[in-house]
C-alpha cells in the first residue's frame, strides 16, 4: 500500500467545461463543489493536493497549491505535466474534476495494488473501460514521457498510456462517472 507521504493528489481543472456550460469545478454535488469533493477524495491519500487549473491561476475553495498547464489548450495531459514538474513525492495520485462521485474508499484500490514494474495505474470501472485521468503515476518515469508528448504536441492521455508500463486496476461502483454536462446530475444537484 502506497502511503500518504508517499503521494501527491492532482486534481485536474483546467478543462474549459464547454459541455457543461460554467466551470465545472464550482458545480455542485450535495451542495458541495465538484472541486472540493475530489480534493477530499484525493487528500485522504496524498501529502499535499494541487489544482492544475489550465495556464491562468483559478481560486477554489480547497486547500490546495495551484500549477499551471506548461501549454494552453492540452487538456489533462498538461494538467498532469504540470502536476508531475511540481510533484515532490515519488507518487502522482490523479482525478478529474469531473469525478464528483470519488470517494477515499474508491481510490484504495488504487493505492493498494502492487506496483512492481508498473509506471502507472490507472483506474477501470466495472465494465472494464480506463479512466485515465484517474490514475496513480510513478512520477520518476512519467515526467520525461509526458514532457516528450507535450513538446512534440501529442496530447491524448491514450498515447501517452501506449508508451508506458500500464496496470489497470478495477474501481467499483459509479465512483468513475464523468459529469460532462449538467443533464449527468441528478435533478437536485447542479
Amino acid at each position: 500500500m502506497h502511503r500518504p507521504d508517499d503521494v501527491t493528489g492532482l486534481v485536474l481543472a483546467g478543462g474549459g467545461s464547454t459541455r457543461f456550460g460554467r466551470d465545472k469545478a464550482l458545480a455542485a454535488l450535495g451542495g458541495v463543489p465538484f472541486v472540493a469533493l475530489v480534493h477530499a477524495a484525493l487528500a485522504a491519500h496524498a501529502r499535499e493536493v494541487l489544482v492544475a487549473t489550465g495556464t491562468e491561476p483559478r481560486a477554489y475553495p480547497v486547500a490546495a497549491r495551484v500549477v499551471l498547464d506548461p501549454v494552453a489548450g492540452g487538456g489533462p495531459l498538461a494538467g498532469l505535466a504540470a502536476g508531475l514538474a511540481d510533484a515532490e513525492t515519488p507518487w502522482l495520485l490523479s482525478a478529474a474534476v469531473d469525478l464528483p462521485y470519488l470517494t477515499p474508499a474508491a481510490l484504495r484500490p488504487l493505492l493498494a495494488a502492487p506496483a512492481d514494474g508498473a509506471d502507472v495505474l490507472v483506474a477501470t470501472d466495472p465494465g472494464g473501460g480506463r479512466q485515465p485521468t484517474c490514475a496513480l503515476w510513478r512520477t520518476r518515469t512519467v515526467e520525461p514521457v509526458v514532457a516528450e508528448h507535450v513538446a512534440a504536441g501529442r496530447l491524448a492521455l491514450r498515447d501517452l498510456l501506449d508508451r508506458l508500463a500500464v496496470r489497470e486496476v478495477r474501481v467499483e461502483g459509479g465512483a468513475l462517472h464523468n459529469v460532462n454536462a449538467p443533464g449527468d446530475l441528478g435533478p437536485a444537484d447542479g
